[in-house]
């Protein structure tokens, strides 16, 4: 099953950093990663890493969409936005059975990993600044917050495919092709959503009145977006 945390009661593991330490128990160093993807020709310690990065922006990307399907009153961008939240998950159980594939612990958090998460986190965490703007304002920072997450997501997948390219032929070059192109399908189809429903959006408001109602502004945008992803 997919993690939605990782602590250690849960069997996490840690490589510490300037200012992190572990008990020796969860303690991993790059001699213990150095037999990641074996076989492959590939820096094993520095593959481990990126992949726990990658799994991470996942992980946190399922938080984003569920926090902005609850928070939006477009019905359109709900459905959107559990969509996403459902391909997030899958995504990140792509990276996690990758991991363990490729020998590793798909609990293992890296110093790569925690910074991920707390740039995502922040992310996220803006959307509590409710007094900085109107629903309108919302909705484009949400549409512009899950474009941003997408983006990361297919440059994550892109580069797992260039791994996959340089890893010597077997088994590690086999599941990390395999896996590359399954996140890159759904990144790009997400994506594209949320760029249909962004223009609309956009498009919308720069053709509206100053003195437009805001509930007619959403559902005028409601109407508009769901056409747009129709097509």
């Amino acid at each position: 099953m997919t993690r939605s945390a990782v602590r250690a009661e849960t069997g996490a593991t840690i490589k510490p950093g300037p200012m992190v330490t572990a008990v020796p128990e969860r303690a991993v160093d790059d001699d213990q990663l150095a037999a990641f993807a074996a076989g492959s020709g590939l820096n094993g310690a520095f593959l481990a890493d990126q992949l726990s990065a990658w799994m991470t922006h996942d992980l946190m990307g399922v938080c984003l969409f569920s926090m902005l399907a609850r928070r939006t009153p477009n019905p359109i961008l709900a459905g959107l936005y559990d969509r996403l939240k459902s391909s997030a998950t899958e995504q990140a159980r792509t990276w996690e059975e990758l991991v363990g594939n490729l020998g590793g612990n798909p609990r293992y958090v890296s110093p790569t990993a925690r910074m991920t998460g707390g740039m995502d986190e922040k992310i996220t965490g803006s959307f509590l600044l409710n007094g900085s703007g109107d629903e309108l304002t919302f909705e484009t920072a949400g549409l512009n917050a899950a474009f941003a997450a997408l983006s990361l997501d297919l440059l994550n997948a892109c580069a797992l495919a260039n791994c996959a390219e340089k890893a010597n032929d077997g088994q590690a070059k086999q599941v990390m092709r395999a896996a590359a192109e399954r996140l890159t399908g759904t990144a790009q189809k997400g994506l594209s959503e949320v760029e249909k429903a962004l223009s609309a959006s956009m498009f919308l408001q720069v053709s509206s009145s100053s003195t437009q109602k805001m509930m007619q502004g959403v559902d005028k945008a409601a109407n508009k977006i769901r056409n747009v992803l129709r097509s």
